[in-house]
Order: C-alpha cells, then sequence, then structure tokens
C-alpha cells in the first residue's frame, strides 16, 4: 500500500519550479505515480532517470504528468524502442533527453530519431570520439532541430573547432589547460563563434583575473566552481556577472556545473 504520508514528506521541502530528481527503481509504479501526482499539485518539475525499467505501456501512462525524461544508450540500447517512449512522451509535452554514454550505436542516430530529443550529450570521459562521429552527430542533431552537448575532457585542440554547428554546445574544464594555452583557447573561441556554437568554460581552479576576462570577453560562457573569491574584486564582480547567467537546460546534463 502507498504510503502518501511518507511521499509527501519527499516533496514538502521543495518550492513551486524546483527541480525533484527521480531515479525509475526507487519506486514502486505505482509510488511513482503518486509521486508525480504531488509534484504536479505543488507545479514542481520533475525530472525521471531512466533505468530501463519501464516499458512503453508504463511510460504512456506516466505521460499524462509533465516530466522531463532522461536516458541513455545503456538504458535504452533498442533505438527503435526508444523513438517509440520519444513519440508518446512527445504529445504529452515531457522532453526526452539522451545521453549517448556507450556509443556503439551512435550511427543509428539520425536527424528523425534525434527530432524527438531535447539534448543530446557525449562526453569523452571514458569514450574517445572520433572528430568525423562528432561531425555526423552535430549534422544529424541540426537537422532534426536538436542540440547536441559534447563534455570533452583533455587538452584543447584547434579540431574542436572545426566540426560544432550552431546547435553545439561545448563544456570545457580549465583542469585541462594552463595559461600558456590561452592562445589556443581565443583561437578555438573565435572560430567556434564563426558557426555560431556556443564554448562552456568551467573554471574548476583558480586562475587569474586577467586570463579568466580574456576568455570571458572572447565569448566563452564561464562557470565559476572554485573559491572563495576576494570579496569587491575584480573577479568576484565578473563571477557575480556570470552567476545570473544561467545556461539552458538543454546545454548541460542535469547539472550546470558538473563536466559528465
Amino acid at each position: 500500500m502507498m504510503d502518501w504520508v511518507k511521499l509527501e514528506d519527499q516533496v514538502r521541502p521543495l518550492n513551486k519550479g524546483q527541480r525533484l530528481i527521480i531515479r525509475d527503481d526507487v519506486y514502486d509504479f505505482n509510488e511513482l505515480q503518486g509521486v508525480l501526482e504531488l509534484a504536479s499539485r505543488r507545479k514542481l518539475k520533475p525530472i525521471i532517470l531512466d533505468t530501463g525499467l519501464f516499458g512503453l505501456n508504463e511510460l504512456t501512462i506516466l505521460s499524462r504528468f509533465h516530466f522531463a525524461f532522461y536516458s541513455g544508450d545503456l538504458a535504452r540500447p533498442d533505438f527503435l524502442q526508444l523513438a517509440a517512449i520519444t513519440e508518446i512522451l512527445n504529445k504529452n509535452n515531457c522532453p526526452v533527453y539522451f545521453f549517448l554514454e556507450e556509443g556503439t550505436q551512435a550511427e543509428a542516430l539520425d536527424s528523425k530519431l534525434a527530432s524527438g530529443l531535447e539534448s543530446v550529450f557525449v562526453s569523452s570521459r571514458l569514450k574517445n570520439w572520433e572528430i568525423s562521429q562528432l561531425s555526423r552527430l552535430a549534422e544529424e542533431t541540426l537537422a532534426g532541430g536538436t542540440t547536441l552537448v559534447y563534455y570533452h575532457h583533455g587538452q584543447p585542440e584547434e579540431s574542436l573547432a572545426e566540426w560544432p554547428k550552431k546547435n553545439c554546445w561545448r563544456p570545457l574544464s580549465i583542469r585541462f589547460f594552463e595559461e600558456i594555452n590561452q592562445p589556443v583557447i581565443l583561437e578555438i573561441l573565435k572560430n567556434i563563434k564563426k558557426t555560431k556554437a556556443h564554448l562552456i568554460i568551467h573554471l574548476d581552479m583558480p586562475a587569474s583575473f586577467d586570463y579568466i576576462n580574456s576568455l570571458s570577453e572572447g565569448g566563452a560562457h564561464m562557470i565559476f566552481n572554485f573559491g572563495p573569491i576576494e570579496a569587491r574584486s575584480r573577479l568576484s564582480r565578473l563571477e557575480s556577472l556570470w552567476n545570473k547567467k544561467k545556461l539552458p537546460e538543454k546545454a548541460f546534463f542535469l547539472y550546470q556545473d558538473f563536466m559528465a
């Protein structure tokens, strides 16, 4: 029997408009429906992290509640099933975000499938992606009207600016390069801006104001992840400016300050 008091206790601390992130294997199906119903009443923004537990029939029932659906090729390796799921969820205004983590079926992600996705995420944390693969994904997602986010873990190279289209976001951490790389980064920024793509720089370690400001003025979106910063300094004012500029949800995987 569903414990409504327990479920209400879990959503009570959240305010209207806040996100409620739920793994689909934490609750049984009836409890998950209950959580989504409570989230709807409180006007929260529920997010379901998909582990592949529920099939099309269950997701069809759940789709009467508005939620964002975060899945990936580990949970949904069958892209025909994924296409059916995205069709049902899209009809009920439930956006679908997809992480190409394992990546062996990346070639099967075409513009038609991409058109049902809000964003496609890829990362070089565990897998090396060829430029040709990224270029094809950029073209297919652009044709499908969706966003491609590529988390690059490693030294920045000029080839990073060769393939992105205007629908691409490129998170990069400053911990992978030093100030001596400034000319390379600024050149990448200049070339990325020509395609109207976007570069996000995660400031995961301290750096000088002049260096950070040059990247900011070069057109990168800056995310400050280090501190403390001296109050009322030029750097603190720059941090305050960027903290007010929130990224669209389609540009990051769940948390904007995390390099997926």
